[in-house]
């Protein structure tokens, strides 16, 4: 394993310095490796729910306590200063998962949802938490990135996400702003601008480990590993701080969602009860 994985004291916000504007996408960009997916379709309750965002989402942003923006500062959102100050002890667990990567099922296989912005085996992802239903296995085998995950307020995903050489995740947007998106970096490859980057907008930044980056998915994004090294971020979401009438809403596009076919495969993907 590269030496990605060494112990450095890293503060818990990213630097400014980090923030390239340009206009290209991913630099070098290499074919995907991996098993290819078919792109299934929807079901019905999902399809109405991309409907119903954009005047929903325009609600929820009035309602946000932290403003809109693309990034966020982590001081932002409660309760996540401790994924960065413990972000030694959740690598040394990640390391055993990222050492077997191959036994790591692909993203696309635990969410088939997510085949259209990750057609190949290439995007993998080990699950603690999806929409409520917790991945016991998992949590058994990474017991104290479990507990920190169970520490932090209005959580609602949570898992090891794992970039093999190659992955590109295609231009997209999240379907509520009723969620904050969280990394946490910490296995990355050696740094070689424009290879292994995060967009949002017209903002490119780079993962730096046990530094957090902060952002807001319904603003396109996209993300790409042009390296020969794998990449490792732990990622949550957890529910946008806003004022009630906000909160009251969010929960509820949250209760649907939980209910549809979209969120009973993570359940059962993931060996949750």
């Amino acid at each position: 394993m590269s030496n990605q994985l060494e112990a450095t004291d890293f503060p818990s916000s990213s630097p400014r310095g980090r923030v390239r504007p340009r206009e290209d996408g991913p630099r070098g960009q290499a074919s995907e490796q991996g098993e290819r997916y078919d792109r299934q379709r929807l079901p019905l309750a999902m399809r109405l729910a991309r409907k119903l965002r954009f005047p929903v989402n325009r609600f929820l942003a009035s309602q946000s306590r932290v403003g809109t923006a693309p990034f966020f500062e982590p001081s932002d959102i409660p309760g996540i200063r401790a994924l960065s100050e413990n972000w030694e002890a959740i690598r040394d667990e990640a390391a055993a998962v990222l050492a077997d990567r191959a036994r790591v099922p692909a993203l696309g296989k635990v969410s088939p949802d997510h085949r259209g912005i990750a057609p190949t085996s290439s995007w993998k992802s080990f699950f603690f938490t999806g929409y409520g239903y917790q991945a016991k296995a998992n949590r058994a085998r990474c017991p104290k990135t479990a507990a920190l995950l169970d520490s932090i307020p209005d959580l609602v995903v949570g898992f090891y996400s794992i970039f093999e050489p190659g992955t590109h995740v295609k231009a997209h947007k999240g379907v509520t702003s009723g969620l904050i998106n969280i990394h946490l970096p910490l296995s990355v490859p050696a740094r070689d601008l424009g290879r292994c980057e995060l967009r949002v907008e017209q903002d490119y930044r780079s993962w730096t480990p046990g530094h957090l980056l902060v952002f807001d998915e319904t603003y396109e994004h996209e993300a790409w590993n042009q390296t020969s090294e794998p990449r490792l971020v732990l990622l949550i979401q957890v529910l946008r701080p806003m004022h009630l009438p906000g909160r009251m809403i969010g929960r509820f596009f949250l209760w649907c969602i939980k209910r549809t076919s979209f969120v009973q495969d993570i359940r059962r993907n993931i060996g949750a009860e």
